[in-house]
């Protein structure tokens, strides 16, 4: 009995059916992981946008104790404990300041989990941005793969969200 292996135009078309095939899931592959990005994105803002809704409603809840912030009146500060202390500097307290009801971009961080994905970016005192340092240069902004929040401006110009994921 003859022991018989396969040809090389067998093992050369086999190859390149292969190669046809990962040429044309690979793409598909690829993006998988952009997608991730834009939906991990997408519910940052929202779980932002939750957590602020609730805040701005219990401003106004008479269970809770609220504090004008001296010289701000643009500020307040929530009891959220209940324990008559107003720790909205301390990062393992979850008293909160807001800024006309709405969260100040510096309690952002206090109010949602994040993993050390991300790195927050802050432009001045109205913007936050959370997102991916896809370069490794330090900043989110230039990889057009963040959440900006913009706190808000007034009574009337509430907080704002922006979703950019065209580098994602």
């Amino acid at each position: 009995m003859k022991n018989q292996g396969f040809t090389l135009i067998e093992l050369i078309i086999v190859l390149v059916i292969i190669g046809i095939l990962s040429v044309t899931a690979l793409p598909h592959f690829i993006n998988l992981s952009s997608e991730a990005r834009i939906k991990v994105i997408t519910q940052i803002k929202t779980s932002v946008k939750a957590a602020n809704d609730l805040l701005y409603l219990k401003s106004f809840m008479s269970s809770y104790s609220i504090r004008p912030v001296l010289n701000r009146p643009d500020l307040i500060d929530i009891d959220m404990d209940h324990d008559g202390d107003f720790e909205v500097f301390s990062s393992d307290n979850i008293d909160v300041r807001l800024k006309y009801h709405y969260i100040d971009n510096t309690d952002i961080i206090k109010r949602i989990d994040l993993s050390n994905d991300f790195l927050l970016e802050e432009e001045g005192i109205d913007f936050t941005y959370i997102g991916y340092d896809l370069n490794n240069d330090g900043q989110v902004k230039d990889d057009n793969c963040y959440f900006k929040y913009t706190q808000a401006q007034s009574e009337t110009v509430p907080a704002a969200y922006l979703v950019v994921i065209s580098g994602c």
